[in-house]
């Protein structure tokens, strides 16, 4: 079983780690394609104005002149430019350098950084030929527009924030997974004494019983041994934990009625006066883990006596089967402090209790065995302050 869960659980990482990888590549493929899309658009653009430029220059009957091109091209360009002569010699630039930009005439230094600069624009844009009746005047040398440029580190700028965001997250998580773990641990340790501690009580109040009344050895004797099955039942609830429990058709009726017994004996040594009863018109045969379900009950009950401020109360288990016959209810009322509205939605979570020296396992544990292992249902049905609570158990009729 447990080789199963980490199996699922490495499955199920792996997935998410691929899917998160697939997003990526298809983040950073995405927006290479608009990048692409705009350059070329781009580039179209830049024909066509050169090529407008190009009939104008042809057109005998135009006046067009070069002037025409560098301020109709060239200065209104937001892109790095570079216009050469025929033999590949630059003869103007635009948004390359502020010095080199406002040259009227270039210098033998400017003209060789310029050539520099050429070899990268070539390499990202082929030059645009200039041509006066099919004589190439000169080149029109062109860079990646400033946009262009920031839609390329986009999808990096994002990635890394993602991978920033997750490793903070993961981090976060783990922080919380490890407190979490921590108090559980210390939690099941405190249920395991708290479950022990029952019986160890009982056991210990009988002996005492029966230095003072040893005529009574055959009844001492025999909540004794009802003691120390209930010490071999909660070594068997604990070593259920984390398997898939055995399932068999049981009389619900019956556990219900020794729980109830058994508390019942009991009570008084908690100072309280306080009642159990159990409603139920027949007997129903549901298909459970004994063990477990009894657990369960036990914790619906011992939370009840906790919420029972006063020394005088009462506890009702009602059992009742579904009008269409496919479902077993189980209420356990009780006449406590009730349940704020703030914290009805709390009360079943690990490590949550509002009892000064409680570690809130209780309830999480028995919704788990009800839910996980027995396909039913625990919640909260009704409850308010200073009038009680009714917790509902739901599960499949058999």
């Amino acid at each position: 079983m447990a080789k199963s869960i980490y199996k699922r659980k490495g499955n199920f990482k792996g997935f998410l780690f691929v899917f998160g990888l697939s997003i990526i590549i298809l983040i950073l493929a995405y927006t290479q394609h608009l990048v692409n899309l705009l350059q070329e658009q781009s580039r179209e653009y830049l024909r066509f104005r050169i090529q407008v430029f190009e009939e104008n220059i042809n057109n005998p009957d135009s006046n067009t002149d070069f002037g025409f091109f560098f301020t109709a091209v060239i200065q209104k360009s937001d892109y790095p430019i570079i216009y050469t002569d025929s033999l590949m010699t630059p003869l103007q630039c635009r948004n390359i350098d502020t010095h080199l930009d406002t040259m009227q005439v270039l210098t033998p230094q400017a003209t060789l950084k310029l050539k520099e600069y050429l070899q990268d624009m070539d390499q990202e844009n082929p030059p645009i030929p200039i041509k006066y009746q099919g004589i190439t005047l000169g080149y029109y040398h062109y860079g990646v527009s400033p946009v262009i440029k920031q839609l390329r580190w986009l999808p990096i700028i994002e990635i890394a924030a993602a991978i920033l965001f997750i490793f903070i997250g993961y981090i976060g998580f783990s922080q919380i997974k490890k407190s979490e773990q921590r108090h559980i641990w210390v939690g099941m340790a405190k249920e395991t004494a708290h479950q022990l501690g029952t019986p160890i009580s009982s056991i210990g109040g009988w002996v005492e019983l029966l230095k003072e009344r040893p005529d009574n050895l055959a009844q001492i004797t025999r909540e004794i041994e009802a003691d120390i099955q209930r010490l071999s039942k909660v070594a068997s609830r604990f070593s259920q934990i984390g398997s898939v429990p055995t399932l068999k058709s049981t009389n619900i009726v019956e556990i219900l009625k020794n729980i109830v017994i058994y508390f019942n004996k009991r009570l008084p040594r908690a100072n309280k006066k306080i009642t159990i009863d159990l409603y139920s018109d027949s007997d129903v045969l549901i298909k459970l883990n004994s063990d477990l379900f009894e657990w369960v009950i036990e914790n619906l009950i011992k939370n009840a006596i906790d919420a029972i401020e006063d020394n005088v109360g009462s506890i009702k288990i009602h059992l009742a089967i579904s009008e269409d016959g496919r479902e077993v209810y189980i209420d356990v009322v009780d006449t406590g402090k009730g349940i704020s509205n703030r914290d009805k939605k709390n009360i079943f979570k690990p490590g949550f209790s509002t009892k000064k020296r409680g570690w809130g396992l209780g309830l999480s544990l028995a919704k788990r065995i009800i839910e996980d292992y027995h396909g039913g249902k625990l919640f909260v049905k009704e409850s308010r302050p200073g009038e009680g609570t009714t917790l509902r158990l739901i599960l499949r009729y058999t």
